[in-house]
C-alpha cells in the first residue's frame, strides 16, 4: 500500500476511535465547541444507516483548458457509510464516509459532516440546501495528508433516495479548474 493510502486509512481509523469517547468528553470543551461536539456524537450513535454512492464529477469547461479536461476522469465511482439524523423540522444531520475515484483515478477518502435543510412534503420530491465540512485525503495534494474542506450541498429527495450535488471551487494553484461532484445517499434504516 502506499504511503498516502496508509496515511488515509490511518486518520480514518483514529476518528472513528475518537468518536466513542466523544460523548464523554464534549461537556469538557470550551462552550463554543460542546454545541457542535455533541450535534456530531448524537448523529454518530442515533442516526439510521445510509448507503453512499458515488458518481459524477463534471470539470467546469470554463474553469479547465480542453487539454487538461481531456486527461481528467469524470466517471467518480466509489462508495461509503453514513449516520443520518432527520430532525421534527425535517433538517438532516449526517456523519459520513466516502471514498471515490478522483479527477486523476486515484482514491479520494472523505470523512465528515453535513447539514440539510428541506422545503416540501416529507411525502412528495423535497429540494434541499446545505452545507458539508470535512476531512480530505488524495494523493496529489498535501502528500496525502487530510485537509478540511466546507462546501455547499444541493440536493433532490424523495423518501430514502437523496441526490446531492457540491460545487469545488478552483483554489488558484491547489487544483486546476472547478468541479460539479453529484453522489447520493440510500436510507438503510
Amino acid at each position: 500500500m502506499r504511503p498516502n493510502g496508509i496515511r488515509a486509512i490511518f486518520t480514518t481509523f483514529v476518528f472513528f476511535c475518537l468518536c466513542a469517547p466523544a460523548a464523554a468528553t464534549c461537556d469538557d470543551l470550551w462552550d463554543w465547541l460542546n454545541t457542535p461536539c455533541r450535534r456530531l456524537v448524537d448523529t454518530y450513535e442515533h442516526g439510521g444507516n445510509d448507503l453512499l454512492v458515488s458518481g459524477f464529477a463534471w470539470h467546469t469547461p470554463w474553469t479547465w483548458t480542453p487539454e487538461k479536461r481531456e486527461e481528467e476522469n469524470a466517471n467518480a465511482w466509489g462508495g461509503g457509510w453514513a449516520r443520518t439524523v432527520e430532525r421534527i423540522n425535517g433538517d438532516t444531520d449526517t456523519v459520513f464516509f466516502l471514498v471515490f475515484n478522483d479527477s486523476h483515478s486515484k482514491p479520494q477518502y472523505n470523512l465528515g459532516y453535513g447539514w440539510s435543510t428541506y422545503w416540501g412534503r416529507r411525502s412528495g420530491l423535497q429540494a434541499g440546501l446545505g452545507y458539508t465540512l470535512m476531512l480530505v485525503a488524495r494523493n496529489d495534494l498535501f502528500n496525502g495528508w487530510p485537509f478540511p474542506a466546507p462546501l455547499p450541498l444541493v440536493s433532490l429527495r424523495y423518501d430514502k433516495v437523496t441526490v446531492f450535488t457540491t460545487y469545488i471551487p478552483s483554489l488558484g494553484g491547489v487544483n486546476n479548474g472547478s468541479i460539479l461532484y453529484v453522489f447520493g445517499k440510500i436510507a438503510l434504516d
